[in-house]
């Protein structure tokens, strides 16, 4: 993709806008804002994205129109009637809408044109004829009707039944009425400021409403920007009117190709704006080919930029999807790029039918699936559709989201002062001594009278959170001591969940030993292993279980620095799932292919483990007043690849 800032930056781009002090000099010296069309209407951005309206048609009724004018070199351009005199409007406006050359780009540079004089009502009914066999996106007029004293004739049923009188009258309004239903039909507005009422043909749904799906009314305005939004425009032409419904703005001044050579003019208005339209529509055919132009329509005004005005009421454009709109501006000022992003959420349809939302990530795993989700998912990509239809496409691991553990300094001191320091330093060394240290909440611990049998259990913080028990039984030979048990326990959501809410049930089977190395020493090592099946349910997974592990090797001393204090250092990797798969169907996009479903297998166990790597070091300052400094680091944070924290913390505690 090209950069849209270097696009608008280069000679070609700069030579399209008419300048603001040309237009206060020559209509309202008092006007504000930016002139530059291809930045404010979006069309850089198309460019720069590489929509150029290659393959799409621009049909055009104007005055005369020069095809040997440089803008138009190269590009197909059929000429179906034209006129023989005039100026050279139809060429400027052909310019905007289409035109490419070394030192001009027009809004929709690779398309090609279609071009007939609006001399005569039979030229007007040929090209809609024309266009229609021929497939064109947009069927731009810039022009009106006006009376013998230049002045527009506006929307009544008297102008509707003198317009379309006679034989060749009604066979151009059968012309339109064939196009507008296929394709889509832009009139410029009357570039007269004081109007109080639309131009008949601009506003002709008002009287014809079946027009309304395939129609387009234009308006020519200068737009002011903050922090990057239309925040007003100056209106060099006619209000909206009656035509609001349909209606939008465009930036009509422009530096424009007149003559047959490779000469351009400034100039404004109406005529300028609605050729724009017409070139955004043929991007969005491009950019979106499974649309028809009705569809390409409600994208333009429903992505119009609105936020500088109040809506007068609203129109559904597409079925459940409201637009409001100005009586003043319409639905607002042209925005290809908001047109060709999505608009309103986006869904994803399943295999058997249904669709979900991705506006947010679908499977919101927890801690212990770490990075093996999305790793699954990365070179995958899946066609999504926004509120209004269209096809986007979406990286597969932007689906699901893993939970992020708290930092290591945070559970170091929670932990801590969640303990009683004296019996921790105290007590002697036993490798399954924490055995829900992957988990938040309280345990309590409860000895059989030989000392050699203890059950353990979570108990949930405020009637929530994790849960569990466990029943170890120990065995010892001298200085050697092995534990055997038994855990079950249900996590919050933060560990092996599939939907970042729902616990799951976790199973396993642990195992310790423990070896007094003499001389107040001791080694210690621990390690568990079970399954889990995993919590939440998604519209994405049918995985039902999966095997998980932890394992853990400690190593003390005590009396190191002071009598009864004590220092450990431990390495380990904590509970990670360890196997499972699963498999989606998910609408996967190939370039150059069509969209379908195909299984993509996900591996639930992450390849990166963490590793952490301990100290402590506790002591009894006086009598009561226990202290614990604790430091730790792990590489692999959450079972992510890459991701490093380490932390420390300083607990007190003192106990009368």
């Amino acid at each position: 993709m090209t950069d849209t800032a270097a696009l608008l930056a280069s000679s070609a781009y700069l030579n399209t806008p008419a300048t603001i002090a040309w237009l206060r000099a020559n209509f309202d010296p008092n006007i504000t804002g930016q002139v530059y069309a291809m930045r404010s209407s979006g069309a850089a951005f198309a460019h720069a994205a590489g929509v150029t309206g290659d393959g799409e048609l621009i049909a055009i009724s104007d005055e005369r129109m020069s095809p040997g004018h440089a803008v138009f070199a190269g590009k197909s351009v059929v000429i179906d009637s034209n006129s023989t005199g005039g100026n050279e409007h139809g060429t400027s406006v052909a310019s905007v809408a289409l035109g490419n050359s070394a030192n001009f780009v027009g809004t929709a540079p690779d398309a090609d044109l279609l071009f007939g004089t609006y001399d005569t009502d039979d030229d007007l009914a040929s090209l809609g004829q024309e266009a229609l066999a021929r497939g064109a996106v947009a069927w731009n007029n810039s022009w009106g009707y006006v009376d013998a004293n230049e002045n527009t004739i506006t929307i009544s049923q008297t102008a509707f039944n003198s317009t379309f009188s006679g034989t060749s009258g009604q066979a151009y309004l059968a012309s339109l009425d064939a196009y507008a239903a296929q394709g889509v039909v832009i009139f410029a507005m009357s570039n007269d400021e004081s109007e109080v009422n639309a131009g008949i043909m601009d506003a002709l749904p008002f009287l014809r409403p079946s027009l309304e799906a395939g129609w387009i009314a234009a308006v020519n305005g200068v737009p002011t920007f903050t922090n990057g939004n239309v925040s007003s425009v100056n209106l060099l032409s006619s209000s909206c009117l009656q035509a609001a419904r349909w209606c939008m703005i465009a930036d009509g001044s422009w530096n424009a190709a007149t003559g047959s050579g490779s000469t351009f003019a400034f100039t404004t208005g109406s005529s300028f704006a609605a050729p724009q339209i017409s070139g955004a529509l043929a991007l969005l055919a491009e950019a979106f080919p499974l649309l028809d132009p009705h569809d390409l329509r409600v994208r333009l005004l429903a992505s119009a930029e609105d936020g500088f005005f109040t809506p007068d009421d609203t129109v559904e454009l597409a079925t459940g999807f409201f637009k409001g709109y100005s009586i003043t501006y319409g639905h607002g000022f042209l925005d290809i790029e908001a047109a060709l992003k999505p608009i309103g959420g986006t869904t994803m349809t399943l295999s058997e039918g249904g669709t979900i939302s991705t506006n947010e990530p679908v499977l919101l795993t927890g801690t212990a699936f770490g990075d093996a989700i999305e790793m699954s998912l990365n070179d995958t990509d899946v066609m999504v559709k926004d509120a209004l239809s269209a096809g986007f496409v979406m990286p597969a691991e932007a689906l699901t989201a893993g939970a992020q553990p708290g930092s290591r300094a945070a559970a170091l001191l929670s932990r801590s002062l969640a303990s009683n320091l004296a019996v921790e330093r105290t007590t002697e060394a036993a490798a399954l001594s924490d055995p829900f240290a992957a988990f938040g909440g309280n345990t309590v611990n409860l000895y059989a009278p030989d000392g050699l049998s203890k059950a353990s259990v979570l108990v949930p913080q405020a009637g929530a959170g994790s849960a569990g028990v466990t029943f170890t039984r120990a065995l010892t030979d001298g200085a050697t001591r092995i534990e055997m048990g038994l855990k079950v326990a249900r996590d919050d959501g933060q560990m092996m969940s599939l939907d970042g809410n729902s616990g799951a049930t976790m199973a396993s089977v642990t195992l310790g030993l423990t070896q007094d190395l003499g001389g107040s020493a001791f080694l210690a090592l621990s390690g568990e292993m079970g399954i889990t099946d995993l919590g939440g349910s998604t519209a994405l997974s049918n995985a039902s279980s999966a095997r998980f592990d932890s394992v853990e090797m400690k190593i003390g001393r005590s009396d190191v620095f002071a009598k009864g204090d004590r220092l450990t250092l431990g390495v380990g990797m904590p509970v990670a799932v360890a196997s499972g798969t699963t498999q989606v169907d998910l609408p996967v996009y190939r370039e150059g292919a069509a969209m379908a479903f195909e299984p993509v297998n996900i591996n639930l166990a992450p390849e990166d483990r963490q590793m952490d790597m301990t100290v402590s070091y506790q002591t009894a300052l006086a009598d009561g007043l226990e202290m614990k400094l604790s430091l730790a680091h792990s590489d692999n944070f959450g079972n992510r690849a890459g991701v490093t924290d380490t932390g420390g913390a300083l607990a007190f505690t003192f106990r009368f």
